[in-house]
């Protein structure tokens, strides 16, 4: 081979050999430097993950007390709601005066305060007088009928009278039996122990 052609490969080669070297050492540079980078960067996210981990752990501690304070607030809520109704119910209801007239001259008084929305009826007001009492009841109509009030039992005196307890409400006659006549508050309930003819 010619020794010229041997010079110029020589020196072809030498040529790509320090090309080539110094590409290699160039990127081996970069993937140094990217390495290193990479490596901080999962030091870094690794001391960022204690953090993560503890920030998620007081995001759901945070969501358990939120969830406690919500329903202790629907409680409260609720509580609040009834008792703005029971109130409501009080100032609308009032007291309800009651007279057991036994129609001898003898006459017992009784008042009590009343809550519109428990439907309080007579009957109930009669029963919560304390007096002994004695009745009929009639399922049919969902009612009852007065025969005994403190003792006094009503009772026959003619073939077409006799003595018994009538109701009268607000002094009128009710139009329906004790159990079917509410009370609410400033009514007067009246039981009358009087003459009835038919």
């Amino acid at each position: 081979m010619d020794n010229r052609l041997i010079k110029i490969l020589l020196v072809s080669f030498m040529i790509w050999s320090v090309a080539s070297t110094t590409a290699l050492a160039y990127y081996y540079s970069l993937y140094i430097d990217i390495d290193r980078k990479y490596i901080e960067l999962e030091n870094t996210v690794n001391e960022y993950q204690g953090t993560i981990d503890d920030l998620q752990n007081v995001v759901s501690n945070l969501r358990g007390t939120l969830s406690n304070i919500n329903s202790s607030y629907q409680e409260l809520l609720q509580n609040y709601s009834e008792a703005l109704n029971k109130l409501s119910a009080l100032l609308r209801g009032g007291y309800v005066n009651i007279v057991i007239d036994f129609g001898n001259g003898t006459r017992l008084f009784y008042k009590f305060l009343v809550v519109i929305d428990e439907n309080n009826t007579v009957f109930d007001l009669l029963v919560a007088t304390g007096l002994s009492l004695d009745y009929t009841e009639y399922p049919e109509f969902n009612d009852v009928f007065i025969n005994c009030i403190g003792g006094v039992c009503g009772q026959q005196t003619g073939d077409r009278s006799g003595l018994y307890w009538l109701l009268y409400v607000n002094t009128e006659p009710s139009a329906y039996g004790a159990m079917q006549s509410k009370v609410y508050g400033g009514d007067l309930v009246e039981w009358r122990y009087e003459e009835v003819t038919w």
